[in-house]
């Protein structure tokens, strides 16, 4: 008997329609509607799923007592060790909470033995944790143009296939809402539920345009397939961020608070799932705006939005980062490495390396005869990670190609070089494959033609990119990458 249907069904349960074999209707959050979830992962300072250094036992038990005194259903991400520690501590300690079990998919081609593990295990402990897992997940962000870890949509359904197959939870798969809006149908056919995402944050939106834009993205992905059951697998709101591809110091904790209030109104008043993303602070994926999504701190300490429920563990001071001064693009420093007509084209700070794979250092001298100066970019190989140039609304219309010189050390033959206007996303090539000369000193001049990045509105360019060095097989790689005399020309 399904572990879900062991629950006790609400007068308004959600009905789950998917097109074939359809899974009967389906409570997620159990016994009491919570109008919210929360996503987990405990990974702490000095842990990280990169070097399989994980959290003890202990410290998810301690986790998941926080967690169980304000939610009832928690998301975790893949069904390695600290997923099954979850399940089985959720179980041995009698704690009220469920889970939705990720199944991790890593970059195809390249990782099919390694999914194909994560899908036998996600299979294995949905059965075995049959009262714990009342819904598994194939696949995070896999299917969206930017993602890091690709899967042809036609893999992904053969995935879902065989878990369907093999367990009887509800099944789906989390991606960005564009993409379920714009391209879903075939999917959304597949899965017993559709789970999106949705950051007004990172698409520039600040806190008074936070919610209403949050419900925009939900109505259209509704609209594109009606009478499918919606949860919102990932939503939250950053208490730091870095660089701009978010409003002038957009993460801040008492927006954080306010977003989540009005956010969990809306849920509970609308009966939608919503995956508040995410529980605790994880600084192994970086020191900007990727590590500060928790509603606690990696100490475990409660932020603005979380002292009133736990006020035994409230800070004694803030809970994030103060904002440092930010590096102006066009100061005296940094605007050498642009033309001056883009220079002045680039927003106010707007230099911002994300991802944990990546520093930048500022600019500094060049190794040339010229006496100027570059910037300066090191990858660790271990992670993504890379540098926008945000611009305001860049006209380049009347130009045929985008250029820079490049000094790379490291072997690199794949770097994303990514160009994005207002209204179409994020256009991706391989610089690499556009190489014009070499010259003595060991710089390397780059010219991209434009009509490389397909149907892109270069009137109202926002902002372009450098990415992932990698290598010939799509791992990334180690390297320092210096940059200058960017330009359209």
């Amino acid at each position: 008997m399904r572990a879900a249907a062991l629950l006790l069904a609400l007068a308004s349960a959600i009905a789950l329609t998917a097109c074939h074999n359809s899974r009967d209707t389906v409570d997620l959050l159990g016994r009491e509607w919570q109008g919210n979830a929360i996503a987990y992962s405990g990974y702490r300072t000095g842990q990280s799923p990169k070097t399989d250094v994980r959290p003890s036992q202990e410290q998810v038990e301690e986790d998941l007592r926080i967690l169980a005194r304000n939610w009832r259903l928690i998301r975790v991400y893949s069904p390695d060790r600290h997923g099954e520690d979850v399940l089985e501590i959720i179980r041995r300690e009698n704690l009220d909470l469920r889970v939705m079990l990720g199944i991790w998919l890593d970059r195809e081609p390249g990782y099919e033995p390694d999914n194909a593990e994560q899908i036998a295990n996600g299979i294995r402990l949905a059965n075995e944790y049959e009262d714990v897992v009342v819904a598994v997940n194939v696949g995070n962000e896999v299917l969206i143009e930017w993602t890091e870890h690709p899967v042809l949509e036609e893999q992904v359904i053969r995935y879902v296939r065989q878990v369907r197959e093999a367990v009887t939870q509800p099944v789906t798969v989390a991606d960005n809402y564009v993409w379920w809006r714009d391209y879903g149908a075939t999917l959304a056919r597949e899965v017993d539920f559709i789970t999106m995402h949705t950051y007004p944050l990172w698409e520039r939106k600040d806190i008074d345009e936070g919610l209403s834009y949050t419900i925009a993205n939900y109505e259209e992905v509704r609209i594109a397939h009606p009478g499918k059951t919606i949860v919102i697998g990932e939503a939250g709101w950053a208490t730091y961020t870095e660089g701009n591809l978010h409003v002038p110091y957009g993460g801040d904790e008492d927006k954080q608070q306010r977003y989540y209030r009005e956010l969990t109104d809306w849920a509970r008043e609308n009966q939608i799932t919503v995956f508040w993303f995410e529980a605790f602070d994880e600084p192994w994926k970086g020191t900007g705006t990727e590590g500060y999504w928790g509603l606690f701190t990696v100490d475990r300490k409660a932020k603005p939005a979380m002292q009133s429920l736990y006020p035994e563990l409230k800070a004694d001071g803030p809970t994030s980062p103060a904002y440092p001064e930010r590096i102006e693009a066009t100061g005296p420093d940094l605007a050498v490495a642009f033309r001056a007509d883009l220079a002045a084209a680039l927003v106010d700070g707007s230099i911002n390396h994300l991802g944990p794979g990546v520093t930048m250092s500022g600019a500094v001298p060049l190794e040339s005869a010229d006496g100027g100066r570059a910037l300066r970019l090191t990858f660790t190989g271990e992670s993504w990670g890379g540098v926008y140039f945000i611009l305001g609304a860049y006209d380049a219309s009347a130009t045929d190609a985008i250029a820079m010189r490049l000094k790379i050390s490291g072997e690199v033959t794949a770097l994303e070089l990514k160009l994005q206007d207002q209204e179409s996303g994020t256009r991706s090539v391989n610089i690499m494959g556009y190489e014009k000369e070499t010259g003595e000193d060991g710089w390397r001049s780059f010219s991209v033609p434009l009509t490389e990045f397909g149907e892109i509105d270069l009137t109202r360019l926002t902002q372009f990119g450098l990415w992932n060095p990698g290598d010939q097989v799509q791992e990334f790689v180690p390297c320092e990458l210096l940059v200058d005399d960017i330009r359209f020309e």
